[in-house]
């Protein structure tokens, strides 16, 4: 239980960071900012970085092939979409239209992009630092 909070903590803030991002690119649509959408932002990073969490605490005994690994993360792609779009028109951030979910999907797409990039550096100088402690305690 320890261990998933902990991946949930690192999620909520690379999740939440990517949102962040997004939401500050598409804010110059917009003359003035709502304070609600503070928390609103807070919610979705909460419900997706959960979801993310849970996909990738799957951990399967025999290695997945290629094709399973991307239809998980294609599924998860499409998780994290729905979730958007039913928070987006619960707190109204867009109209649901063609446009609109468009919109949303390619948002949702920035944000797998910048938590991808961001985990991807977490987990490269992670690996970095195990593998001068091996060759220091090797040598």
């Amino acid at each position: 239980m320890k261990a998933f909070i902990s991946e949930f903590l690192k999620w909520f803030i690379i999740i939440n960071t990517g949102i962040m991002l997004i939401v500050w690119i598409n804010i110059f649509k917009y003359d003035t900012i709502w304070v609600e959408i503070i928390p609103q932002i807070f919610c979705a990073s909460l419900l997706t970085s959960l979801v993310t969490t849970a996909f990738f605490s799957i951990n399967p005994k025999k290695p997945l092939s290629m094709l399973i690994r991307v239809l998980i993360q294609v599924a998860h792609y499409l998780v994290l979409c729905i979730i958007i779009m039913t928070l987006g028109t619960l707190f109204d951030w867009f109209e649901l239209t063609l446009s609109g979910c468009a919109g949303v999907v390619l948002s949702v797409a920035g944000v797998y992009l910048i938590a991808a990039v961001i985990s991807y550096l977490l987990s490269k100088s992670e690996a970095d630092e195990m593998t001068k402690a091996l060759k220091d305690f090797k040598d």
